[in-house]
């Protein structure tokens, strides 16, 4: 297996219909990089049997990949890791972990219908061959935003990690008239997720990030699990 440690990486770009697997990555810098920068899932890189530890991310993205058998431990990013469309098979998230998104559209504001077939096909092809996707229980996030990603094969922290259904929650009306002070963020999260076409979210406590965000974060969750709208 190929080791890099202390490697720095500077606009290095995939277009996709790459592969890359074993090796080991400690302390490396990606600068400006992107993977798998395709339009179309067929054209979607590979990564599989690859070890991320301590590393850091500068203004890189990931376009539709798959990826299996991962381990990413203490990833830092800046500002933002954005991923677009990949899929994923057995991917461990662990340690500090910067700001994520893992973006179900295969780039930003896609509306070409035959694409998003296209890859809606591919996903759930995929994810029909998975036993279970991503690992996120052991991971402290400064923001994590997830997806595109069945939550049933995403293994969570059901204290810090939960799942909110529209068939559950009845909207921001059913809240008092204190929570969106009491808890702001979580309030204009769930705003967001009222007005969108999704049937579910993923509510992630950010621990890495400062104590008034976190109390913000568990307070929410605390209080829709106290009114029944999050069953686990």
């Amino acid at each position: 297996m190929k080791r890099f440690e202390g490697a720095q990486f500077s606009r290095k770009f995939d277009r996709g219909g790459a592969s890359y697997s074993e090796a080991v990555h400690v302390s490396c810098v990606f600068d400006n990089c992107g993977l798998s920068l395709c339009k179309r899932p067929e054209k979607m890189s590979k990564v599989k049997r690859i070890s991320v530890q301590g590393c850091y991310s500068v203004n890189s993205s990931v376009g539709p990949c798959e990826f299996e058998d991962i381990f990413i431990h203490d990833l830092k990013t800046n500002p933002i890791l954005l991923i677009w469309s990949s899929f994923f098979r057995r991917v461990t998230l662990s340690g500090k972990i910067g700001k994520m998104n893992i973006n179900a559209e295969p780039w930003g504001f896609c509306t070409d219908i035959d694409v998003l077939s296209r890859f809606s096909n591919a996903r759930a092809e995929f994810y029909g061959a998975t036993d279970w996707a991503i690992d996120i229980s052991q991971a402290r996030f400064l923001d994590f935003n997830c997806r595109g990603v069945p939550f049933d094969l995403i293994r969570r922290d059901p204290e810090t990690q939960v799942i909110l259904c529209k068939d559950e929650f009845p909207g921001l009306d059913a809240m008092d008239e204190g929570f969106n002070e009491r808890f702001p963020e979580v309030y204009s999260y769930l705003k967001s997720f009222s007005k969108s076409g999704d049937e579910e979210v993923l509510l992630v406590v950010p621990l890495a990030a400062p104590k008034s965000r976190k109390d913000d974060w568990k307070g929410g969750i605390a209080e829709l699990r106290a009114l029944g709208f999050i069953k686990d």
